[in-house]
């Protein structure tokens, strides 16, 4: 039989903090016996009760309302989903159901189908919006040795998936006599983790990024990676953030209106991996800009930003970065005319010298719009080809002595320069389903304004569909065999299924930085060697859903061009089928840490 018992009185008042509508607790059984005086069940033959997501299951229960809640007496075991032959689950001898989903469990055995694993004399289940402890942690960290730990969960407000601000603390520790500690802070509009972590010694590491607005418009935001300490770039697990050169934090707030956009701030920068007490260069940061539409066939855009930073034991360095940009087109029968106005100044200085730096660029293109679409409906097949003329020149002028520039500042423009180039863009999809392939190609000359334009071409490919991604782009003189930039991605197969992707990005001897300039339509002052040095690299991902419920990646990364691994790693991933708990083991290797990684993480409610 399915009966309902509703829960009143003293444990109704405390289920109204999930909402004004009382928790039920369902049960099953073959025989009831009920005693109203007492407010007691006696369950027995196969029974079952479900309480929210949990799945208490026993020959014999006895059931009892109490100002806690239902306290459950007998042995049993309790599953963290309603679904039959659950293959995590706790054994019991007794439990207390507290509203609106808090679970209390005695004398607690873990089970892996039928084989005890773990005891603990109680057991208490939260929900995420409930103050908690984090599942154990357990993990192999190298030559540093094995790394034990558990945490807390505590939860700042709002409700529960994306509106719950939560923050969660774990403490781990070496067995060789060390500790690390890992804060996460989330809300519905912030990010921020910390963590520190000291064998011998010490790394203090910061992700944190966010914003907040106000009812009357204004706007904070902040923004801060940093990797410091001496175990900071050895102690960190992964290849991408321990490859990053310099650490950056960012905060300011602002206001925008009528097209006005304005902000103060402060910025720090420092060498990646430095001491923790180390130097740093920080100072102000004032910025305002402007923007608004000319008429139906331009608009403007202009930006000022002001910085002083200093770092200790050095001259403090001011930084003024402008810049301004006049866009306008118009339709000459079939033709397409735009034309955009560049205008970008920077001036550095210290105690000891000054430097300042502007151009002016003017860039002018014309082009020949061509549709055509295949087949009717709603969504039919279009193909789009635009060939055009592209003309621009920059003219530039520096004056002063070099200033010594701190990580925190931006680098002056590059020189002069003419371009003059023939393209073609062309794409080929459907918009209502989000498939498309698009190129984009040009060739001509590129080249210093007061010389010869020396022969350049550049491409861009992008590819989106279900089965196949890809996207890429190279720039290149032909008039040299060694002046050669490429980068390029590789998706073949669904993304949440069975798909293999992949990546590269080098150059040759010399990146060609003025051929990269065709691919944009303006001077912007930003076009910069996007390369640290000449050299290829390559990575590639698979991911393989073995089942519905399990999932394994294999990623690497390479230095190709000296033959050798940088990173790889291993992920092998499982989630119940009703979503009660999830199970992740990574392991991996990089460069620069010795030893192998390995973790392994319980998610009890995934």
């Amino acid at each position: 039989m399915l009966l309902g018992l509703a829960v009143f009185g003293p444990a109704r008042a405390l289920a109204q903090e999930a909402g004004p509508v009382p928790y039920w607790v369902d049960f099953e059984a073959g025989h009831v016996e009920l005693d109203p005086e007492l407010m007691k069940l006696e369950l027995s033959r196969r029974v079952t009760i479900r309480v929210d997501r949990y799945r208490l299951t026993s020959e014999r229960l006895t059931l009892r309302r109490t100002a806690r809640g239902v306290e459950i007496d007998g042995e049993g075991r309790v599953a963290f989903c309603p679904c039959e032959n659950a293959p995590l689950s706790f054994g019991f001898q007794r439990a207390v159901v507290a509203p609106p989903t808090d679970l209390f469990v005695q004398n607690a055995t873990l089970r892996l189908g039928d084989v005890p694993v773990f005891w603990t004399p109680i057991l208490w289940l939260r929900s995420p919006d409930r103050l908690g402890l984090l599942p154990p942690r357990l993990a192999w960290r190298g030559d540093d040795g094995l790394l034990l730990g558990t945490g807390v969960h505590v939860p700042l407000g709002g409700r529960r998936g994306a509106t719950l601000s939560a923050a969660d603390v774990s403490v781990a520790g070496y067995l060789e006599g060390g500790v690390e500690v890992d804060t996460r802070l989330t809300t519905p509009t912030t990010s921020t983790r910390v963590r520190w972590d000291h064998l011998d010694r010490s790394l203090l590491a910061v992700d944190a990024h966010g914003s907040s607005a106000s009812r009357g418009g204004a706007v904070g935001a902040f923004r801060i990676d940093a990797l410091r300490g001496e175990r900071g770039l050895s102690a960190t697990l992964d290849l991408e953030p321990a490859a990053r050169r310099f650490d950056h934090a960012r905060a300011s707030v602002g206001a925008a209106g009528a097209g006005v956009v304005g902000s103060l701030g402060a910025a720090l920068g420092s060498e990646r991996g430095a001491a923790i007490d180390a130097r740093a260069a920080v100072g102000p940061v004032a910025s305002l800009g402007f923007g608004d539409a000319l008429g139906r066939t331009g608009s403007m855009d202009a930006f000022v930003e002001a910085s002083s930073v200093k770092e200790r034991g050095l001259p403090a360095e001011s930084l003024l970065v402008h810049h301004a940009l006049l866009d306008a087109s118009t339709h000459a029968g079939p033709l397409f005319l735009g034309v955009r106005l560049d205008e970008h100044a920077v001036f550095a200085g210290n105690d000891a010298a000054t430097l300042g730096s502007a151009f002016v660029g003017a860039r002018a293109q014309a082009s020949l719009p061509l549709a055509r679409a295949f087949g009717g409906g709603l969504d039919p097949l279009v193909h789009r080809v635009e060939p055009l003329l592209d003309v621009g020149v920059r003219a530039a002028a520096s004056r002063g002595d070099e200033v010594p520039r701190s990580s925190a500042l931006e680098a002056a423009p590059p020189g002069r320069l003419a371009l003059a180039a023939l393209g073609v863009d062309s794409a080929l999809g459907r918009f209502g389903a989000r498939e498309a392939l698009e190129v984009e190609a040009r060739a001509g000359g590129v080249g210093d304004l007061d010389g010869a334009l020396e022969p350049a071409a550049a491409a861009r490919l992008a590819l989106d569909s279900e089965w196949v991604g890809a996207a890429g782009e190279s720039a290149a003189r032909p008039d040299s065999e060694r002046t050669l930039h490429a980068a390029g991605r590789l998706r073949v197969g669904r993304a949440d299924g069975l798909h293999v992707e992949s990546h590269a990005t080098g150059s040759l001897d010399e990146e060609p930085v003025a051929a990269r300039t065709l691919l944009v339509d303006h001077f912007d002052g930003t076009v910069r060697p996007f390369l640290d040095g000449s050299g290829w690299s390559a990575g590639s991902r698979l991911g393989v859903p073995w089942t519905r419920e399990i999932a394994t990646v294999f990623a690497t990364e390479a230095d190709v061009t000296r033959a050798r691994w940088l990173a790889w790693r291993v992920a092998l991933a499982y989630r119940h089928p009703c979503g009660c708990f999830a199970v992740l083991g990574r392991t991996g290797q990089r460069v620069g840490r010795d030893g192998l990684d390995a973790e392994v993480t319980l998610d009890l409610m995934p």
